[in-house]
């Protein structure tokens, strides 16, 4: 049995400042890729809805996982909100069985 988790973050952009938020997007991507225990990293825009972004992660434990909420880094999910790039971001993980 795999003990490996993803996390994905649903995030709907401010009408107009879509292509900045999928900028910003991968700037957090990128930096928290390197976290230990990551296997992936991945931001995906919707095709049916061009305001709405899917940012995904695997990892190899909840451990790791948990371990990575408390960098500076992903606090950036929260402060789209705060830059008025976003209008809601939304947190989800599940176990790879």
């Amino acid at each position: 049995m795999s003990n490996e988790v993803i996390n994905t973050v649903e995030v709907k952009a401010v009408a107009g400042r879509s292509e900045e938020l999928g900028k910003q997007l991968q700037r957090i991507v990128d930096t928290l890729r390197e976290t230990p225990g990551c296997d992936s990293y991945l931001v995906d825009r919707c095709p049916e809805d061009s305001h709405r972004w899917t940012v995904s992660a695997r990892w190899q434990s909840e451990a790791a996982m948990q371990a990575h909420f408390n960098r500076p880094e992903a606090q950036g999910f929260i402060d789209l909100i705060d830059s008025r790039l976003a209008n809601s971001v939304d947190f989800n993980s599940f176990p790879i069985v």
